[in-house]
């Protein structure tokens, strides 16, 4: 029972937004003609409101902002910047249409375009920027704190920035996605030991891979709706489970749980309409209970198996920015192989980090306490449960 109510205190003290998953970045397309460049510039109206305490109109503030942080230049002088005009954008978004005229000919004169806004109020912030040209030539950079900007014209080249900024951003990705951290943490606690460790990541990536691959390419097109709920859904049953073991949490507990799953839309009634499927609800529900009374195979030895099926829901998430990139196709592969391993730097990162950490502790003796653990994997099943059922609603 004290491990019931922990679990529960869990759920309601986790303070993290359901949308954890979105991190700081945004999205720009540009087209140049002859001197003239035709951009939009495309950002969540959530990061719009960090550029100020007060509570004022977004798209002027995004405009202003705008204004005084992107524009180009031909031999150190500006050009010539339009005022931004806002444009219709999705739900959650905001859009402005920018325009930019410079002295001469960008076949002539080549010009550098700054793209530096809101880098200023979130250091991890990414900015995707795409170019076209008349002559069929696409230039994709990802623009990051310590590179803002983009070459225009003539014999302009981006050189291997790119590569290195598809590295640096399956990296980030990662380490600024607190819900993948979460799982990776999860699964380490599933997995029970470093070589355990060691296999569980490797599924893991099998697994991350193939549906990253699979959605670059255009094979598979996921519900995005369904995925963000299911990753919480992962972080979930992963730190539960491992609980369950430790503990011996009894198996109807895991039964009560798929059963919740499957009412979950009569909360509905309270807090908006469920967006997954029912196909989605079953398939979570019928996995939750299965493997509530499976626990004689249950073991760390199947956590590579377990990894590896969760790691197609959480490709799928990996693949977003890159689907939000529209990566020209000739260059897809070599995009997607870059980013891959930027994604398996950024988990080797956190699985080095925790066990240097559980080394220093066992070497200096740190003091650890009795339900230390307990209390980790209850707070981690909380945040998966709050992520998993707060993006299920619309």
């Amino acid at each position: 029972m004290r491990l019931l109510v922990l679990l529960c205190l869990a759920f309601f003290a986790a303070a993290s937004p359901a949308s954890a998953h979105t991190r700081s970045q945004s999205f720009s397309t540009w087209t140049v003609h002859d001197n003239v460049l035709l951009g939009t510039y495309q950002v969540d109206a959530y990061r719009a409101t960090q550029l100020s305490e007060e509570p004022q109109d977004l798209v002027r503030l995004v405009n202003d902002h705008l204004k005084a942080t992107v524009f180009a230049q031909q031999n150190g002088v500006r050009c010539k910047l339009d005022e931004p005009q806002a444009l219709h954008a999705p739900r959650g978004e905001l859009r402005t249409d920018l325009r930019i005229v410079c002295p001469k000919a960008f076949a002539d004169v080549a010009a550098t375009l700054v793209v530096g806004a809101f880098f200023e109020v979130s250091i991890s912030h990414v900015h995707y920027a795409r170019v076209s040209y008349t002559g069929g030539r696409v230039d994709e950079i990802v623009l990051t704190q310590g590179h803002q900007t983009v070459q225009i014209g003539a014999g302009a080249v981006q050189g291997t920035h790119s590569v290195l900024s598809f590295l640096g951003l399956g990296f980030t990705h990662v380490l600024s996605g607190a819900d993948h951290v979460a799982f990776l943490l999860a699964l380490m606690m599933l997995a029970g030991s470093i070589r355990g460790t060691v296999f569980a990541v490797t599924g893991f990536t099998v697994g991350h891979s193939i549906t990253l691959a699979l959605v670059a390419l255009g094979i598979l097109k996921p519900d995005a709706a369904a995925v963000e709920a299911v990753i919480g859904f992962t972080v979930a049953w992963a730190s539960g489970d491992a609980l369950a073991r430790w503990r011996n949490i009894p198996s109807w507990i895991g039964l009560a749980g798929a059963a919740g799953i499957v009412l979950l839309p009569l909360l509905g009634a309270f807090g908006g309409s469920v967006q997954l499927s029912w196909g989605v609800l079953l398939g979570l529900a019928m996995f939750a209970a299965t493997m509530s009374y499976a626990r004689a195979l249950d073991t760390a030895r199947i956590a590579p198996v377990i990894a590896s099926v969760f790691g197609l829901a959480h490709g799928a998430g990996f693949a977003g920015p890159l689907l939000e990139l529209k990566i020209v196709p000739g260059d897809l592969i070599w995009t997607l192989l870059t980013f891959n391993v930027g994604v398996e730097l950024g988990q080797l990162t956190v699985v080095a980090i925790v066990v240097l950490a559980m080394g220093a502790i066992r070497r200096f003796q740190v003091p650890v306490p009795v339900m230390g653990l307990d209390v980790a994997a209850a707070a981690l099943f909380g945040i998966g449960t709050f992520w998993f059922v707060s993006r299920a609603f619309v």
